[in-house]
């Protein structure tokens, strides 16, 4: 069977021409408020996103939540070189959280189907604080995955930190699989979340996926919610990150009520250069995202 999925590999890897695949893996997955903000968040308070970014953040909520979130993607512009379909995204994600207990925290359930490949993935997420400004957290996370990077079964642990530094500015740090258990998941990256006033803030991140040549594997994502309303929220943010060769721009709307929450997002992606088999020159992928939260 081994032999046979090698084989697999070495035949895929002949019939790509100079349009190599610049990235073989399977993105991480985004809440629909992620995407709205160009997946930034690093250094947010954020429930949800707990158990698929930054696990310190939820050691600063009080409430818990269940999670339901549902995707799909659309390629446009379709490239004359394409000889083939795309394949569409159907992915899926449930994430329950819980702030009542000692250890603050959440599991995930991710489901998704991309062009890609295949991923399923469980995650369990605890946080702890440091001092009353400051908390830490990690991230277990078991992977099944059939992409054209990985074809196996792989278990790995992600940390992250929170630290206020004033009512109106948080600071975050991530740390993506330092073990390496897949090296090309590596990453590390910081962020900053600064809330103007009650109405604007801006989110931005910065990171890497390669220690030794940062710049070359770098990305950078910056975004502005805006609450608009008593309960509605706009969000918009730009990408450019070079670990994926891809670029663009997320946009989202959420309402929040007291017991639940709706929100909606779309977000565009691009090339950054020529290297890539799944998406050619001037086509686009948009994704479409919807989930809801249920507060307890």
């Amino acid at each position: 069977m081994n032999l046979l999925k090698n084989t697999k590999a070495i035949l895929l890897g002949l019939t790509i021409t100079t349009n190599a695949f610049a990235y073989l893996g399977i993105q991480d997955f985004e809440t629909t408020r992620m995407k709205s903000l160009a997946g930034a968040g690093i250094g947010s308070f954020l429930l949800n996103e707990a158990p698929l970014l930054n696990p310190a953040s939820i050691g600063f909520m009080r409430k818990s939540s269940i999670y339901y979130q549902k995707d799909q993607d659309k390629l446009e512009d379709r490239s004359d070189q394409r000889n083939s379909d795309f394949k569409k995204a159907n992915n899926e994600l449930i994430i329950v959280t819980d702030t009542s207990s000692g250890l603050p925290g959440g599991v995930s359930y991710q489901y998704q189907n991309t062009a890609a490949g295949k991923r399923t993935r469980y995650s369990l997420a605890g946080t702890r604080p440091i001092t009353k400004k400051t908390t830490i957290g990690f991230i277990l996370n078991h992977t099944e995955e059939e992409s054209y990077l990985v074809d196996k079964s792989y278990t790995h642990l992600n940390f992250g930190l929170i630290h206020v530094i004033n009512d109106n500015l948080s600071f975050g740090l991530i740390l993506k699989d330092p073990t390496q258990v897949v090296a090309e998941y590596f990453e590390y990256g910081t962020g900053i979340h600064y809330k103007l006033n009650d109405f604007f803030s801006v989110i931005a991140d910065i990171g890497s996926g390669d220690v030794e040549n940062y710049s070359d594997h770098s990305y950078n994502k910056v975004a502005i919610q805006m609450h608009t309303m008593k309960r509605w929220y706009l969000r918009y943010g730009q990408f450019y990150n070079q670990m994926t060769n891809l670029k663009g721009y997320g946009a989202g709307i959420s309402w929040v009520g007291p017991k639940f929450s709706i929100d909606y997002a779309q977000k565009l992606s691009e090339q950054i250069s020529s290297k890539s088999d799944i998406i050619f020159e001037d086509e686009t992928i948009m994704e479409y995202s919807v989930a809801l939260t249920i507060l307890l």
